[in-house]
C-alpha cells in the first residue's frame, strides 16, 4: 500500500535513489488547488474570456482565473512539472507504473490539479512497460510526455474527455508507432482511451487528476496486460490517498479514501 504522508521534504531528487514501497514523501503546499500567484480560490467559467498570463504574458482564451483575475496558461503551469516528470521516468528502473506515479505526484513540483497529470500517466506508463520487457527507450518517453503536455488543463468537464484517460491512448500510441492511417494500431489505442474514459466517468465525483491518474493507470495497465500478453507480477494499487484535505471537490466515496 503507499501512504502519502504529511510531513516536510525538500523536494530534491536522487536520480540514483531505486523506489521503494516503504517510503513515502509528503504532500505540500505547492499540492494545493489555489492560485499559484495569490494563492485565492480558482473560478471555473462556462464560457471562455480572453487573460494574459501571469508570467509570460501570453493572451489567450480560457476558462478558469483565479478570483482576482489572474490566469496561468498551461505551459506555466505544468513547465518545472514536466522536467520533473520526465527525470524521473527516464532515470527510474522500477517496472511498477503505479509507484512511479505516486513518487512523481507526492512531489511537491505537481499540483493537486493540472494538465501535468496528462503527460505524467503515458510517460510513467511507457517507462515501466520499457523496464518490464528490457527495452527502455528515452525518445518513447519523452515523446509522451510531448503528447501528454499537449492536452489542456480542464479537458474532462469542457471537451468530454479526462486527459489522465487519454493518456492511456498516448502510451499505446507511441508504444505501437501508431498514426492515423494504421487501422490496428490506432484502434487499439482508441479502445484503450474508451475503457479508461468510461472507468474514470463511472468512478464519479468532480474532477480529481489524483484518482483519474490512478483510474487511468489501473486501466492501462489492464490493457496492455492484454495487448502485449505481459505478466506485470503483483500490482499493489491499493492506495491510501490524503489529498483529500486540499480537494475541496473530493468525492467521498472515492475508493482511494
Amino acid at each position: 500500500m503507499y501512504i502519502i504522508s504529511n510531513e516536510s521534504i525538500n523536494g530534491h531528487i536522487d536520480k540514483n535513489k531505486e523506489l521503494s514501497e516503504n517510503e513515502s514523501y509528503p504532500v505540500t503546499e505547492n499540492n494545493k488547488v489555489n492560485c499559484l500567484i495569490c494563492k485565492s480560490d480558482i473560478d471555473y467559467m462556462e464560457r471562455a474570456i480572453h487573460s494574459k498570463c501571469y508570467y509570460c504574458g501570453i493572451k489567450e482564451d480560457t476558462y478558469f482565473v483565479c478570483k482576482n483575475g489572474h490566469y496561468v496558461c498551461n505551459k506555466c503551469h505544468s513547465r518545472d512539472a514536466i522536467e520533473l516528470i520526465g527525470h524521473i521516468c527516464m532515470n527510474t528502473d522500477s517496472t511498477d507504473p503505479f509507484m512511479i506515479a505516486e513518487r512523481i505526484m507526492e512531489h511537491p513540483g505537481i499540483h493537486m490539479h493540472g494538465p501535468e497529470h496528462h503527460a505524467l500517466v503515458p510517460a510513467a506508463l511507457v517507462a515501466a512497460y520499457g523496464n518490464l520487457i528490457g527495452q527502455k527507450q528515452e525518445s518513447k518517453i519523452k515523446e509522451a510526455i510531448k503528447r501528454g503536455r499537449n492536452v489542456p488543463g480542464g479537458y474532462c468537464g469542457l471537451y468530454g474527455a479526462c486527459g489522465a484517460g487519454v493518456g492511456i491512448g498516448i502510451a499505446i500510441c507511441v508504444l505501437l508507432d501508431a498514426t492515423p492511417l494504421k487501422p490496428y494500431e490506432r484502434s487499439h489505442a482508441n479502445r484503450a482511451t474508451s475503457r479508461t474514459l468510461l472507468s474514470i466517468a463511472d468512478a464519479g465525483g468532480a474532477r480529481c487528476c489524483k484518482k483519474a491518474t490512478r483510474i487511468s493507470l489501473e486501466e492501462g495497465v489492464a490493457y496492455m496486460s492484454e495487448l502485449f500478453d505481459l505478466k506485470w507480477g503483483q500490482k499493489d494499487t491499493d492506495v491510501k490517498c490524503t489529498y483529500n484535505i486540499y480537494n475541496k471537490e473530493c468525492d467521498k466515496n472515492c475508493k482511494y479514501l
